[in-house]
């Protein structure tokens, strides 16, 4: 198989079922809501204990890859903070969302899957839970103004992420039925992740064009670096260091759009950069890909 035919073999399955979301939203017009409701309290727990709990967890990667989730989005955060000093428009709050928030789990997920099997989801499940922790911590504090803290405790994916590294750790296996169970649970995860995000994205119009290429460009390529560069000072390698490379330089998180439109925080201009950052990424995550394969 050539390098070529290899990305798209990785890259279509992920495109197309988002498409499949976009082009649904045009004939149909559902509440999404129970769908994310269902994903947030039933099958992203169960696909982060099944993940966490089947391959061994090395202390230090987890410590490691906490480490560049941190240091992307407050690096990102401070890019976002000097453009924004620079440009005159210190007051737009709500840019930061956009832009330090990546898209940690409705792209990487398939990605890290399909490019590098079992060992890479698990990668990109550790990542995901450090970046939903802040995103429902710092992302409400920016959202709304004041902490967010006791939002996270209402997720059970904090509590599932103790419950899978900690069963790991100690070396405690899962009754197979159980783990069926979740492995069939979380498996419904990846497919309505993606075609949420589509049908998102119908949704959603852009505007102010030279501010959402800017806040696009700082998430991905913003994230690319930082993300490269501490993960290269903390000695990553393998596969662990290729799924954190491409989950740095996700696009932006559509959870940063329903925060914005709850918070009446910029919305239009956050919406924007969402789609925006998502066309971008349909050329910039086969380029990342070529690279690293």
């Amino acid at each position: 198989m050539t390098l070529f035919s290899q990305i798209i073999h990785i890259v279509f399955p992920i495109f197309s079922i988002i498409a499949l979301g976009y082009f649904f939203a045009f004939f149909k017009k559902i509440d999404l809501k129970p769908v994310v409701e269902i994903l947030l309290y039933i099958t992203i727990p169960a696909l982060v204990i099944s993940s966490l709990s089947q391959r061994e967890i090395i202390v230090s990667d987890l410590i490691n890859i906490s480490i560049v989730t941190c240091s992307v989005i407050f690096g990102v955060g401070g890019i976002s903070w000097l453009y924004l000093r620079v440009t005159g428009a210190k007051k737009l709050r709500g840019f930061y969302l956009p832009t330090i928030f990546m898209n940690a789990g409705n792209i990487p997920f398939p990605l890290a899957l399909l490019a590098f099997g079992a060992e890479g989801l698990q990668v990109a499940v550790l990542y995901y839970i450090t970046a939903s922790i802040l995103v429902y911590t710092l992302g409400i504090l920016i959202a709304k103004g004041r902490s967010g803290l006791s939002e996270v405790f209402k997720l059970p994916l904090v509590y599932c992420s103790f419950i899978g590294i900690g069963l790991n750790l100690a070396d405690i296996s899962i009754p197979s039925s159980i783990l069926t169970t979740l492995d069939m649970l979380g498996a419904a995860t990846i497919p309505l992740m993606q075609l949420s995000l589509g049908y998102y994205l119908y949704a959603i119009k852009i505007t102010k064009i030279r501010m959402t290429i800017a806040g696009s460009l700082i998430r991905i390529l913003g994230g690319f670096l930082i993300g490269l560069g501490v993960a290269t000072l903390l000695g990553l390698n393998g596969v662990t260091l290729k799924v954190v490379i491409i989950s740095s330089m996700m696009p932006s998180a559509v959870i940063t759009f329903i925060l914005s439109y709850k918070y009446d925080l910029d919305s239009e201009l956050v919406a924007s950069i969402v789609a925006m950052s998502t066309l971008i990424s349909i050329i910039s995550i086969p380029l990342v890909l070529a690279w690293l394969l």
